[in-house]
């Protein structure tokens, strides 16, 4: 298998700090995938443990592991090892509790998923031209299936305008889409999750197969770790996702748990990250102490101090995340109070540019957050990106969100009289009656987009 090429300019630089790319990975989880994430990371670091639950490991589990430490890239003895974990108080009540199980959504499919990502992260036209071809060419698996050279060609690109397209649409959710194949699917994952520099990544680039016939002896002697890091390895592997697509796939409605509650509180709202389910996270003790012995051996220090890193980025990645997404759904329910409280037509123009200058993030961040989450509010159930609507300048220099424009024209359509349906030329002339001043040829492409057909043929329709 060739490697994985992440060749834009800002991949490279991720690449080279396990720490940020941790830290995103994190941020791009809805509510399931977290709760996955944090249960392989507690089966793979024994540095990590839910708080209550400590167990004391067995003697084989503390033997320096010899593979890990040539892979140590820094000078962990010049890192601060001290833990300042806030406290996470969190009671949920039991009607949210009860609520939780009745929340149905229609599936967005992987097309509409990423083309709204490609739409906001894409930085010039190129980017979006190449992007929307790759994104049109993933299987339901999420997968590209057509050579990459024949499908440069195909579009007319040259290689480093491609090589930056296909890492930006690498880098979307879910982590895989892009890839050829399970294994590099699962390779651009441990990158993602900061361990492109693990023996995770060498079983996979190397030894899956061997892997999937439990040939593990033979891995752990190609690698020289212990069996036992082999078998933790197949678990930790396990649990990453090896057709990011499929999730996607068909029209079923699927069950939701919101991933932020929001309630209202003397006008304004707050809000309150749904960790339902998640462990809390702690640092084993006992390995801690071995860090205070003089007796042990300074190899063992060096690979529990690695370990204690990768634990406290966690315990950070993990609390990063519920103070980052507060900020961000508490600003997108304030710039949006109309819209919760009164439904599209009283959406106003927010941008993802316009969020992230507010928050003083980039445009990457709040697109993570927003990413495949949803907040539960009055009862209901909103997509955190339905938040966001398009700004218009309408003919007379006013500025309304295309949500309020559609939600009109859908209206206008919903009551027109059957016999007689409206042109796109009366919808126009009758939203600047209400002082929306727009050209008809917009009237017509929000009406496309709503997939309503024209007048003429809804008439042939009835």
């Amino acid at each position: 298998m060739v490697p994985i090429d992440m060749s834009s300019e800002n991949v490279q630089k991720m690449m080279l700090t396990p720490k940020m790319l941790l830290s995103m990975h994190v941020l791009q989880l809805n509510l399931m995938d977290l709760r996955m994430f944090m249960q392989a990371e507690l089966e793979e670091n024994p540095l990590l443990e839910e708080e209550g639950q400590e167990v004391l490991p067995d003697k084989d589990e503390i033997k320096l592991d010899k593979e890990l430490s040539m892979l140590i890239d820094e000078d962990l003895e010049g890192q601060d090892l001290h833990l300042d974990v806030d406290e996470r108080p969190y009671n949920i009540s039991e009607e949210k509790r009860c609520y939780l199980g009745s929340l149905i959504m229609k599936k967005e499919s992987l097309y509409e998923h990423l083309h709204w990502q490609l739409e906001i992260l894409a930085k010039n036209d190129e980017e979006k031209r190449i992007g929307e071809f790759i994104i049109g060419n993933l299987d339901d698996n999420g997968f590209l299936n057509m050579d990459l050279d024949r499908m440069r060609e195909k579009i007319g690109a040259d290689i480093e305008n491609f090589k930056r397209a296909l890492s930006l649409v690498r880098s979307f959710d879910p982590i895989g889409v892009g890839a050829r194949n399970i294994e590099e699917a699962l390779l651009i994952q441990l990158i993602f999750s900061g361990k492109g520099d693990t023996h995770l990544y060498r079983i996979v680039y190397s030894y899956l197969e061997d892997l999937e016939k439990g040939n593990y002896e033979r891995i752990a002697r190609a690698i020289s770790v212990s069996l036992k890091e082999v078998k933790k390895a197949k678990r930790r592997i396990a649990h990453l996702n090896p057709r990011p697509g499929a999730a996607f796939g068909g029209e079923a409605a699927s069950r939701i748990e919101p991933d932020v509650f929001l309630s209202k509180n003397n006008g304004s709202y707050d809000a309150q990250v749904n960790e339902q389910g998640l462990p809390r996270l702690g640092i084993n003790r006992f390995y801690k102490s071995i860090l205070r012995e003089k007796k042990a051996p300074k190899e063992t220090k060096e690979y529990i101090k690695k370990k204690l890193l990768n634990a406290r980025w966690v315990i950070n990645a993990v609390r990063q995340r519920t103070n980052t997404v507060t900020r961000v759904c508490e600003y997108l329910s304030e710039a949006q109070k109309g819209f919760l409280e009164s439904g599209d037509l009283a959406a106003k123009p927010l941008t993802l540019k316009q969020a992230a200058s507010a928050l003083s993030v980039s445009e990457a961040t709040v697109s993570r957050v927003v990413s495949n989450k949803y907040a539960h509010i009055l009862n209901r159930l909103f997509a955190l990106k339905d938040f966001f609507a398009g700004a218009i300048k309408t003919m007379d220099g006013n500025i309304v969100s295309d949500r309020s424009i559609k939600q009109r024209i859908q209206n206008f359509i919903e009551q027109e009289d059957v016999e007689r349906p409206l042109s796109d030329e009366r919808i126009t002339s009758a939203l600047k009656k209400e002082g929306v001043n727009i050209a008809r040829r917009t009237v017509a492409k929000y009406r496309d987009s709503l997939k309503i057909l024209p007048f003429n043929l809804r008439r042939k329709h009835r």
